[in-house]
């Protein structure tokens, strides 16, 4: 199998795994924010811990202390996610090239890709290089395409990390990064050395600003070859590689048929920089194997401490694959042999690192043997490890993933049926039940009650007496008798007294049962309407009463509030209690239902069925010469048969109908109580009735059950929801 069939092999299948891997992605972030959801929900309980209980105080915040260590490795893991998703998701297999001035790094670089001095300068002077650079295997011609940093990324990624890591204050814009820049102060006596170094970058970078801040943002720039010397590389006064975040560079390698390789000269990693997350970043997401040059001085040498901060930042950019997978250590051996004793010191004498790494020899300016004893072996390395580190960085994480949900489930396992609402709801359910049989309770007894109240002080024959005296005695005061002269007008109209007499009674007796009715009722309807605030008392507590658009007062018509609570009934559910408010809002006690037939029976000296009452009052000498004379005679007669059936109308009420207002009231109240207490299966109705409404009615009865159920079910369905994603995760994990 030939090297560009082998990586286009291993880039479908990391392909491949990219959509699993942003299902993990995804699964860690929720994961990160049920963590987080809980230790604010821990921190709300205890806030309230005197109005929660005990057990569920203690618990939550024992879950906060387990699961607070859990947030930052989930954070940290989901972090290695993305690197491990942008690192499988690209086009290519990525060798990082690093090494400090003067190592050979520019000249190894020039015999893999084939490319000359113009485009990858060498020195030996200072370093040269100063923009990363990516060199791809292209069976094109040969170009390269520049790519700029944005305004934002250069402010943000680049020059925060210097006032960062120097404790400066941030510039807010580019703008006025270019104004002024802050002096170094002397607090950090540790680190001054280095902080000098890194200012003095950053100083260089504010004076050349004004040369290269106008390439920030542009859109990519495609060049010829021999103009990449420009964008790339420092000295000479060039300073245009500042804005540069990647030169592309694409040319046919010598040797061979590397399509989907990649190499990425990183400049400056050993170097006093300020954005070295920068460079641990591309790293993290960019690079598969990395090749450090080191080329030993001929006057002594050993490996230093900037070689180690090369291996600690490509060890810390994928902790999970040991650096003997990743990183080659090439010793540099110069033309003449010179450094030989030293290469061969060093290659002896390993550096001391927890991986160790695999060191390769080689003269770097001969092509030869970069190809023979570094690219070859280079990729023979990755045709035969890079697919099974592949899986072994997949199965690193995935182990963490694991061991979290090890550690989670003797968490949340336990913890889950502690939030249980089991008890809580038993309790609630008990004390409603107190409640609802209290209600139905107070409800009989204040009805039972009623009816004795009714029956023991509910006298009103007096009362009823009087008001019949106060009627008859304004009906009396009142007749509607004629005056003469209309009498004798009237004679003429009829041509007789009959006539005239005849129709006079008519009107009496419909002007007096009309003014009985009108009175009475008036009366009654009072009577009626307080009975009725007293049996809605009785049936409406105050906590049902708030279930009510009106309250019961003296300014609300008792049949309004009647018709108001039938609209809270399901006639079908609460049939009895629909039908007796329905009874009581049609109850009718008036005058005419009650008296009114036993009022006409007295009216017969105002009845025109017979003469006699006629024959009674028109005189027998009535004669057309007289008339005027008799008119008052008429008169008199009209007024006696109207004051003695107003008479007779007392002496009914009173003897015969005086008691019927109190009978009708008690009646009523004992056939309300017989209805919505003592009927077969009324209890059972109240309470389907009560069931839906229990928390309107009984809010403050109730709420601490509420509140401690609602409690322990959030924290069950967050437990649940944390946990479920956890194991989630795990599951989609590709293999």
């Amino acid at each position: 199998m030939t090297v560009r069939s082998v990586i286009a092999e291993v880039l479908e299948k990391r392909h491949k795994k990219v959509l699993m891997l942003e299902k993990v992605h995804n699964g860690l972030a929720e994961l990160e924010m049920h963590l987080d959801s809980l230790q604010q929900m821990a921190a709300e309980t205890l806030e309230d811990a005197d109005e929660i209980p005990q057990d569920i105080v203690t618990l939550t915040a024992r879950i906060s202390k387990q699961i607070s260590g859990f947030e930052e490795e989930v954070a940290q893991l989901n972090a290695s996610i993305v690197s491990l998703t942008k690192r499988f998701s690209k086009e290519t297999i990525n060798i990082g090239v690093a090494g400090k001035a003067r190592q050979g790094k520019s000249t190894l670089l020039q015999k893999i890709s084939g490319l000359k001095n113009k485009e990858i300068p060498t020195s030996d002077e200072l370093p040269c290089t100063g923009a990363k650079s990516k060199i791809y295997h292209s069976e094109d011609s040969p170009y390269a395409k520049i790519e700029f940093y944005s305004k934002e990324e250069f402010l943000k990624e680049i020059l925060y990390d210097y006032f960062d890591k120097l404790n400066l204050p941030k510039p807010f814009s580019l703008k006025r990064f270019g104004e002024s820049l802050p002096e170094l102060g002397n607090s950090r006596s540790d680190d001054r050395n280095l902080d000098k170094a890194v200012y003095e970058k950053l100083k260089f970078i504010h004076k050349a600003f004004s040369s290269f801040t106008e390439l920030l943002s542009k859109p990519p720039k495609l060049l010829e070859l021999d103009e990449i010397i420009d964008y790339v590389t420092q000295g000479k006064g060039r300073t245009r590689y500042l804005a540069v975040s990647t030169a592309n560079i694409y040319t046919k390698f010598p040797n061979h048929d590397v399509t989907g390789l990649c190499l990425v000269d990183l400049p400056g990693l050993e170097a006093a920089q300020g954005h070295e997350q920068k460079l641990v970043a591309s790293l993290e997401h960019e690079v598969d194997a990395m090749i450090f040059v080191k080329s030993p001085d001929v006057l002594g040498t050993d490996w230093e401490q900037a070689d180690y901060s090369v291996f600690d930042l490509v060890d810390k950019a994928v902790r999970e694959v040991e650096l003997a997978h990743r990183l080659f250590i090439v010793l540099n051996e110069k033309n003449d042999g010179s450094n030989k004793k030293q290469v061969e010191l060093l290659k002896n004498q390993p550096p001391e690192t927890y991986s160790k790494p695999r060191i390769l020899t080689a003269n770097c300016s001969d092509a030869t043997e970069v190809e023979e004893k570094v690219f070859s072996v280079i990729l023979k390395h990755i045709e035969e490890n890079l697919e099974s580190t592949d899986h072994e960085y997949v199965k690193a994480l995935a182990d963490k993933m694991e061991n979290i949900l090890k550690i989670l489930t003797p968490v949340f396992t336990p913890a889950l049926s502690s939030f249980n609402t089991s008890n809580a709801d038993l309790s609630r359910e008990r004390r409603y039940r107190t409640l609802s049989d209290k209600f139905v309770r107070d409800l009989t007894r204040g009805l039972e009650k009623l009816v004795l109240e009714v029956q023991n002080e509910l006298d009103i024959s007096e009362e009823f007496k009087q008001k019949v005296e106060e009627i008859c005695e304004l009906a009396r005061q009142s007749a509607p008798i004629p005056s003469q002269e209309e009498l004798a007008d009237q004679y003429l109209e009829y041509s007789g007294w009959k006539g005239v007499v005849g129709e006079e009674l008519n009107y009496l007796r419909a002007h007096l049962t009309e003014f009985l009715a009108t009175q009475l009722d008036e009366y009654l309807q009072i009577k009626i309407d307080e009975t009725l605030r007293q049996v809605l008392e009785r049936i409406f507590p105050k906590a049902l009463q708030t279930m009510l658009p009106q309250t019961l007062d003296s300014n609300i018509e008792p049949r309004t509030i009647i018709l108001e609570f039938q609209a809270l009934l399901d006639k079908s559910e609460h049939p009895n209690i629909y039908k007796t408010f329905d009874y009581i809002h049609k109850f009718n006690f008036s005058y005419h239902s009650h008296f009114h037939y036993r009022v006409r029976e007295e009216m017969g000296l105002l009845s025109t069925y017979s003469s006699e009452p006629v024959d009674d009052i028109v005189p027998n000498d009535a004669t057309r010469d007289n008339f005027t004379e008799k008119s008052e005679e008429i008169a008199r007669g009209l007024d006696s048969h109207y004051q003695q059936t107003i008479y007779q109308l007392r002496k009914k009420f009173s003897e015969k109908m005086q008691a019927d207002p109190a009978n009708a009231i008690l009646a009523l109240v004992e056939e309300v109580k017989d209805r919505l207490v003592r009927a077969k299966g009324i209890k059972e109705e109240w309470k389907s009735f009560l069931d839906p409404i229990r928390e309107q009615l009984w809010e403050a009865e109730l709420s601490r059950f509420n509140k401690e159920i609602a409690l322990r079910r959030q924290w069950r369905n967050a437990l649940d929801d944390a946990f479920k994603c956890a194991k989630q995760i795990q599951e989609e994990f590709p293999s």
